[in-house]
């Protein structure tokens, strides 16, 4: 088979046509090891079911995906529907990689999303859809119910008697106090300056009332740098000074592993890594209310998009309405941990349905999310915020001259692109 190489990335021939015959579908997928099962059962059960009716599907997982995707979209090579992490979505639409998919989708699935999935997808001042994901993920505090017995602390156990700020600091005093426990609170600061850090505590300034952009205006200046964006970053630089956090040199595993950390602020990808290491002693506690906006937690994850070049749009269809059908999104969720994005699929779900152990996930996602900002300068919004917030978290800085810093980064980029079209016209 011919290959041809492309920055580095391995491409094979028959995956570089973008005009695929009707009838036969490609659609590239990430290649991780929780979601291959999920793959392999879609790609066997829609072909069992369309086969008959002449549509086969070629599902391709793809390593080092994002390398692959700008490889293909520069080459004219991209497939009938690929993946693509939502955060990203609104810079791909923005360069006219992909099409929007709101008239191939069935109207009552667009209407059973969870509402942060539908706007997650939805790009725009025209509001089209373009991008739907079959999951969602989220934030939660995981506590080690032994050590927070034993230091007393109250252990809430629904949305509606979440922590408030001030009962999360006493409980990270209390739990500080004990001599097993040399800090209370992982925030996972040892995964760096990543997308981590806007997707783990943009949250706590939404529940402050603060928020990472303008979402009128598109500008980050009175936002990012806001009163209340400061009163919680600031917060939790005093948790951090005080010896409650974690710090990135301390590794991943003092909450699952070690066991010298009660709590974790961190998504469910860690679930299985959390229940090995703690067992029965692992509890899930909604995301303090560090505001009069209650528990807010993070949203989004990886989906389904269709390229500009894609012309098979009835076949595309068949699999759109497919893989989101109501069993689908259960499968993909209990096949990978995470949450169901399809109201009627929460149900169907052993893990997120009525008295399954994510069930709170499954609440928060329905009630609680926020999507992060769907604008095309999202690569440069993340990362100041993100500079931002490692810095505040590393040393005794000063907050609001980080916040202007990240304000002035942003609204730059956007200038500099003219608002980007059709935003800011």
């Amino acid at each position: 088979m011919n290959r041809v190489l492309y920055s580095g990335v391995a491409l094979t021939a028959c995956m570089m046509s973008s005009h695929a015959l009707a009838g036969q579908l490609t659609a590239w997928v990430i290649d991780g090891d929780s979601e291959k099962p999920y793959f392999t059962q879609l790609e066997e059960t829609f072909n069992a079911k369309y086969g008959v009716e002449g549509i086969t599907l070629d599902v391709v997982p793809i390593p080092s995906y994002n390398e692959a995707i700008q490889a293909a979209t520069l080459s004219g090579g991209l497939p009938d529907v690929i993946m693509l992490d939502g955060p990203n979505m609104a810079s791909v639409a923005w360069a006219g990689t992909i099409q929007p998919i709101g008239d191939l989708i069935d109207p009552a699935i667009l209407e059973d999303l969870l509402p942060a999935i539908k706007a997650q997808g939805t790009y725009g001042p025209e509001e089209q859809f373009y991008f739907v994901s079959p999951y969602d993920s989220g934030t939660i505090l995981w506590g080690n119910k032994a050590l927070l017995e034993k230091a007393g602390v109250r252990i809430p156990t629904s949305v509606e008697d979440a922590w408030t700020r001030e009962e999360m600091f006493e409980a990270l005093e209390k739990l500080a106090a004990l001599p097993e426990v040399e800090w209370p609170l992982d925030v996972k600061m040892n995964y760096g300056a990543g997308e981590w850090m806007t997707y783990g505590f943009s949250p706590f300034a939404q529940s402050n009332g603060g928020d990472i952009m303008d979402r009128e205006t598109w500008t980050a200046e009175g936002t990012i740098n806001s009163a209340a964006n400061i009163d919680t970053l600031t917060t939790l630089q005093n948790w951090n000074k005080a010896g409650y956090i974690v710090p990135a040199s301390a590794g991943d595993n003092k909450f699952y592993g070690e066991k010298t950390a009660a709590l974790s602020w961190v998504g469910n990808w860690m679930w299985p890594a959390h229940r090995e290491g703690l067992g029965d002693d692992l509890v899930l506690i909604p995301p303090p209310a560090f505001g009069e906006a209650g528990p807010i937690s993070a949203n989004g994850g990886w989906g389904w998009a269709v390229p500009s070049s894609s012309t098979n749009l009835e076949d595309v269809k068949v699999f759109l309405n497919y893989a989101m059908s109501s069993e689908q999104v259960a499968a993909y969720a209990d096949t990978t941990g995470y949450v169901p994005s399809r109201a009627s699929a929460i149900p169907l779900s052993e893990t997120y349905g009525e008295g399954g152990a994510g069930e709170i996930f499954a609440k928060l996602a329905t009630c609680c999310a926020v999507v992060r900002p769907v604008h095309p300068a999202y690569p440069v919004i993340t990362n100041a915020w993100a500079t931002a917030v490692v810095n505040v978290l590393s040393g005794d800085v000063d907050v609001k001259a980080e916040l202007d810093r990240a304000a002035q980064t942003i609204d730059q980029d956007i200038a500099d692109n003219d608002g980007y079209p059709p935003f800011g016209q």
